[in-house]
């Protein structure tokens, strides 16, 4: 089963996934339902799903898995992630990329399904194979995912990354963005570009302590109440990670050597004459401060800053917002939209709370299982984090649901690790899990 897993893994690393450009890993899926001569079915959002038939008198399951994945690469990367797959690295029990993410989110939940998929010596219930898209980026997938073709009442996902643990509920969240729109206006002041880098990156929902201190809100700490004119800030690259870097062009008289002394800090001279006024540069500095990033109620509501851009005269910001409780979820946002620092708010998407239910008949007899095979529980989880598991039981009522999952590490960073041997602990859980449900 080793060498299978592994080789599902690279079969699905070869082929690009990026958040919104999935049709490539759909169309892979459904060709392996033709050969096996199973029911598929894709909607114009890619969104997939495949029947197979049981052999056990058992209600049909669903097991779940996102398409897409998070791409991010080394600067000096020539890696072109719309047409170019990953290139996995197998060293022992470790499976590493070069140069880019690995895509182990959820590049192992997919392997172990196709795995599923094409073993007919397993004993199961019917299956459902349930693929989504844009789960990294807009939830779009699980939003728009044709239920009504689902049979299933019990549905196991995959996306959890700690194999010694099980969620069963989850944070809601709300991703507003912040739009500004500046004037812009002449300065002779010398004109500089400055980047700051390397800042711990990956998912923000498993490192939110990380995130008070991200690239863009250290950034703006060091320009707060300086004589400045901004003429841009961009960081980040998805709402939902933590921004390891940030680059500014600021013009000013100042000695920035001194201002950044306790940064590793890049500073070039640049060819700027247009700025945002003192008054833009100032709003623009406060809002990203005024919006507190990290835990806001210690280890309940946290908020993530994770993108800055900005285009000609407009500066954008998104802001994602996490509790377990909807009023202050509620509340929270509210406050958010209330800084007075000129920049229009606009809410993108809310997912709803996924609340944890101790009596669901797969939490425990997953519990049961695992306490059989290793003489100790599974940790009970609540995911700080979005998980479409969320999004799904809202759409799906009556739903009985987990997520499981193989150990991943640092993903959505160019540093993401996994392990073969938590494939494989996981795959024969599930495999026996499939048995007995």
């Amino acid at each position: 089963m080793r060498e299978t897993l592994i080789n599902n893994f690279k079969r699905i690393s070869k082929i690009p996934r990026e958040s919104g450009h999935e049709e490539k890993i759909a169309d892979f899926f459904i060709n392996v339902a033709k050969e096996k001569k199973l029911y598929y079915f894709k909607d114009e959002n890619n969104n997939v799903l495949i029947r197979k038939r049981g052999n056990i008198n058992s209600e049909p399951v669903a097991l779940h898995a996102h398409l897409d994945m998070v791409c991010v690469k080394k600067e000096d990367s020539h890696h072109d992630f719309s047409r170019e797959g990953i290139e996995v690295i197998i060293k022992g029990d470790n499976v590493i990329a070069i140069d880019t993410s690995l895509g182990a989110d959820q590049g192992v939940g997919l392997a172990m399904m196709l795995a599923i998929m094409e073993d007919d010596t397993l004993k199961h219930p019917d299956l459902e194979f349930m693929f989504t898209t844009e789960e990294e980026t807009t939830f779009n997938g699980s939003v728009t995912f044709p239920y009504g073709k689902v049979e299933s009442k019990r549905l196991i996902n995959l996306d959890n990354a700690q194999d010694d643990s099980i969620v069963i509920g989850a944070d809601g969240d709300i991703l507003n963005e912040y739009t500004m729109e500046g004037k812009l206006i002449e300065c002779d002041l010398p004109s500089y570009r400055i980047l700051i880098d390397n800042f711990p990156g990956g998912n923000s929902g498993d490192n939110i302590e990380l995130s008070e201190n991200n690239a863009i809100a250290v950034m703006a700490k060091a320009l707060k109440d300086k004589d400045i004119f901004l003429r841009s800030i961009n960081g980040g690259i998805f709402e939902n990670d933590l921004a390891a870097n940030c680059e500014v062009i600021v013009n000013t008289n100042l000695d920035l050597m001194d201002i950044f002394s306790d940064l590793d800090v890049e500073i070039e001279k640049w060819d700027n004459k247009l700025v945002f006024s003192k008054e833009d540069t100032e709003n623009i500095v406060r809002e990203v401060l005024d919006l507190k990033s990290g835990y806001l109620i210690q280890n309940n509501a946290s908020a993530n800053l994770g993108v800055i851009k900005t285009e000609d005269n407009i500066v954008k910001i998104s802001y994602i917002i996490r509790s377990s409780d909807e009023i202050e979820l509620e509340e929270i946002s509210k406050k958010s939209k209330m800084l007075n620092n000129n920049f229009m708010v606009r809410e993108i998407y809310r997912d709803s709370i996924w609340k944890d239910d101790r009596n669901s008949i797969l939490f425990n007899k997953y519990k049961k299982l695992y306490f059989e095979e290793f003489n100790e529980y599974p940790e009970d989880k609540i995911a700080h984090g979005g998980l479409e598991c969320t999004s799904i039981k809202k759409r799906m009522k009556n739903l009985d649901i987990i997520s499981i999952g193989a150990n991943i590490e640092k993903f959505h960073t160019v540093e993401e690790i996994t392990y073969i041997s938590s494939w494989l602990k996981i795959y024969r859980l599930l495999v026996k899990f499939l048995e007995i449900i």
